[in-house]
């Protein structure tokens, strides 16, 4: 996976397909498009609708990336770049919390609902993305094709959802560095001191000319998942002196009978407002759409049950991972359990490396998140100054002024914000949100114009978008 960027005031890119909230960061591949050019016009494009033969629309698709030199991977490569973008975001260290909100039982259905909902959303985009007939597709280029007013829609997603993944990651850093690094020997350490040196770190990575050297940051995540599944395992077990969840607790008598008497149930006996606002954490988890593009572009011979097969496997692989973490983390801890949940293991060598390791993850995928959000913020206000199409310069010091808010904002909030768990919900309200449910329902729509069973589903996805965005937000901050 390759990501261009400049670091100088260039002219906003028309495409970019971008890649959520794991440590990969967003993808940035714009190139020009003018709505209505290319292969066939919106008006061409929907002509044919979802009577249209697969396999010609399948061929045309083929050779439109033989043209442009994609097409050579197998379909489990494909599951492994989607796997990896649902794994490797923020969204494990949520759950468990999120799990506490509403029980194990109705926390597992949650997930395969909102699990099916999300991979449904894969699917919508990958058939729009064959249906335009464009390599290399991405969100801006299927847009484009299909439904060219809603591209300030993408880019205000992809804002949102950018800056506050790299928000979570400086909130991360906070809460697991201090006492890692405390635990190795420099006992003056605060949260406000590691977050400061997180983002120095970070902030300065934002400003590279080219970031395809942090890409080997997704290995890492992966690894570092897998490890922390593994983790939460044996702290459930109580393998051991070492694996004690309740070490630190037990130092106090009252510690130790609030840790025993956490509760773990299937039906959590809160309220309907914790639950509400756990909705998002399980949004965010599982957002991962705009990488669709890049399977859609590498994957030989990219039939939709080849595509969908990859999606099949990425959704069952990670959802066992999320259930495994959320269900041990629940269990550990019952209602007792952190926002982060890495927050609330004691302090112990194991644990503490792993908190180093993620802090360290989360530093190197700050920029990766940063670069994308500028580069949509710079868009919205080439349109919003001139009306222009996208594509029209932008002042040198526009881009400068952009540069500087979105770094000293994320940096403000990971500074004040002490909650993960808050950051993940408005994060999944708003940006998730829209990328998962309300634009592959939208661009899937206007990709077939004939009345279908799929695309009423696809209507009632973007429906169900525009009123949990809303609902959500509010609830959050009650």
């Amino acid at each position: 996976l390759k990501t261009k960027h400049e670091v100088g005031p260039p002219s906003v890119p028309r495409l970019a397909g971008e890649r959520r909230g794991g440590p990969m960061g967003p993808r940035d591949d714009r190139a020009a498009l003018v709505p209505g050019a290319g292969p066939a016009s919106c008006q061409a494009l929907c002509a044919a609708d979802s009577g249209a033969d697969e396999a010609a629309i399948v061929e045309a698709f083929e050779a439109a990336k033989a043209a442009a030199g994609l097409g050579f991977a197998s379909p489990l490569v494909g599951a492994l770049v989607l796997g990896n973008t649902l794994l490797g975001g923020t969204g494990l260290l949520g759950i468990p919390h999120a799990f506490s909100a509403c029980g194990y039982a109705i926390g597992a259905v949650l997930l395969v609902i909102f699990g099916l909902l999300s991979a449904f959303g894969c699917h919508l985009l990958s058939c729009a993305a064959r249906k335009t007939g464009r390599a290399p597709c991405s969100f801006y280029s299927v847009a484009g094709a299909v439904a060219p007013r809603w591209t300030w829609l993408i880019d205000t997603a992809v804002m949102l959802k950018c800056f506050g993944v790299a928000t979570s990651y400086l909130i991360i850093v906070g809460d697991l560095a201090p006492s890692s690094v405390r635990h190795m020997g420099v006992k003056e350490a605060r949260r406000w001191h590691v977050v400061i040196v997180g983002f120095l770190v970070a902030g300065s990575l934002a400003c590279l000319r080219n970031l395809s050297a942090l890409r080997y940051t997704a290995v890492g995540s992966v690894l570092i998942i897998v490890w922390s599944v593994v983790l939460f395992v044996l702290y459930l077990a109580d393998v051991g002196p070492e694996f004690d969840p309740c070490a630190e607790a037990r130092s106090s008598f009252l510690g130790a009978a609030e840790c025993d008497r956490a509760t773990f149930e299937p039906f959590a006996a809160g309220d309907a407002l914790a639950l509400m606002k756990a909705l998002p954490v399980f949004i965010f988890t599982f957002t991962c759409q705009q990488n669709v593009f890049t399977i859609c572009n590498e994957v030989r011979n990219a039939t939709r049950r080849r595509i969908d097969g990859a999606i099949v496997v990425a959704y069952s692989t990670a959802w066992a991972a999320f259930l495994s973490a959320a269900v041990c983390g629940y269990a550990t801890y019952g209602d007792q359990v952190d926002g982060d949940v890495l927050k609330g293991y004691p302090s112990k060598m194991p644990v503490e490396v792993t908190r180093l390791l993620f802090s360290l993850l989360a530093v190197f995928s700050y920029p990766l998140q940063v670069h994308p959000c500028r580069v949509s913020a710079a868009a919205l206000v080439s349109l919003a100054r001139s009306g222009a199409a996208p594509g029209a310069q932008i002042p040198c010091g526009w881009f400068y002024l952009l540069t500087f808010l979105i770094l000293a904002a994320s940096l403000a909030i990971a500074l004040t914000v002490r909650d993960l768990g808050l950051v993940l919900g408005v994060v999944g309200a708003t940006g998730s949100t829209a990328v998962s449910y309300i634009l592959p329902g939208i661009l899937y729509a206007q990709a077939y114009r004939t009345s279908h069973l799929k695309r009423k589903l696809a209507l009632a996805q973007a429906g169900l978008g525009c009123v949990i965005m809303p609902t959500c937000l509010v609830v959050v901050f009650l």
